[in-house]
């Protein structure tokens, strides 16, 4: 088929000379018998199979799409052919690069996991012990030991900030308070577990920001160090992978500072509410507000410089 007879076919297409599957049967034997027209002749087979697949789907609508008025159909297609060739390679980078990130990954994960086992001591294991449980004690229980120890104003303050802190406490400080105030071991630890039960959502809410952060800041370290390498190669491939590393990186750097910063102002904080503490220990919510307040006042004032 000459070009002159290839321009022709939109025509005897819409005038019914033509089916849709012969216009595109003949759209396809003419790529192929004039395959260097096209500079197919560069490409394997699976490549020129691909184009020309990518023809046959889009066949219709390119001769749908041309308008004779503006041009020959030859022009019109081959433009259309270009675009398909391009699209083809882009592709087919886009795979080479996802292959060789892949791999880059594979032997980064392999080397991590040899790190971690090589690390596994037998000496660090030990026998398993079947967990220790408190008795539990009810919140009239706790309030009735709490009226017992007749605390002052300024102990109940101390008391109440403990509370408030509790899923920060240690066992060392949870024993300290008992020693200093006189209260039995199992009360407090039972108040202690109250406060924690009644956080419980915001605790594995917290949890999983934790993990966040930790997938962010593995990830913004994992990234770089596969830039740091990239760059150290002198790849024809590798400004495409190192834009989409550096990418990456800066992504999740911005979801680490990010959720670092959320911790550090106390967004995420783990405190149980005034009214949970003012059940537990037999009192009105806006007193457990009013001691907080207080310790506050106090705590800014030994805080701010003195007068000169």
């Amino acid at each position: 088929m000459r070009i002159n007879e290839f321009n022709e076919l939109p025509e005897k297409l819409a005038a019914g000379m033509l089916s849709q599957a012969q216009a595109i049967e003949e759209i396809c034997k003419f790529v192929m018998q004039n395959a260097p027209l096209f500079g197919l002749q560069k490409y394997d087979d699976d490549s020129r199979q691909e184009i020309l697949l990518g023809i046959i789907e889009k066949g219709l609508h390119i001769i749908k799409a041309y308008n004779p008025q503006i041009g020959d159909f030859f022009t019109f297609f081959y433009c259309h052919v270009c675009s398909l060739i391009n699209t083809q390679l882009k592709k087919n980078s886009c795979n080479y690069l996802q292959d060789r990130l892949n791999y880059v990954e594979s032997i980064n994960a392999i080397s991590d996991k040899e790190a971690k086992y090589h690390k596994i001591e037998c000496q660090n294991f030990t026998i398993a012990k079947a967990p220790f449980t408190r008795r539990q004690l009810s919140p009239a229980q706790l309030q009735e030991a709490l009226r017992e120890l007749n605390l002052d104003a300024k102990e109940k303050k101390v008391i109440i900030l403990a509370l408030k802190s509790s899923y920060y406490l240690t066992d060392e400080q949870i024993d300290k308070l008992c020693r200093l105030y006189k209260i039995k071991a199992e009360y407090f630890y039972s108040m202690i577990e109250y406060c924690k039960d009644s956080i419980q959502k915001k605790t594995e809410k917290r949890k999983k920001t934790q993990e966040r952060r930790n997938f962010a800041y593995y990830h913004h370290r994992r990234y770089k160090t596969l830039l740091e390498d990239l760059l150290k190669e002198n790849d024809e491939n590798s400004d495409l992978l190192s834009s989409k590393f550096d990418r990456l990186e800066k992504k999740h750097a911005r979801n680490w500072l990010s959720l670092n910063k959320a911790f550090e102002e106390g967004h995420l904080y783990l405190r149980p509410t005034n009214k949970t503490i003012a059940n537990l220990l037999g009192i009105c919510e806006r007193q457990v507000a009013y001691y907080i307040k207080c310790a506050k006042r106090e705590y800014d004032n030994d805080s701010s410089p003195e007068d000169a």
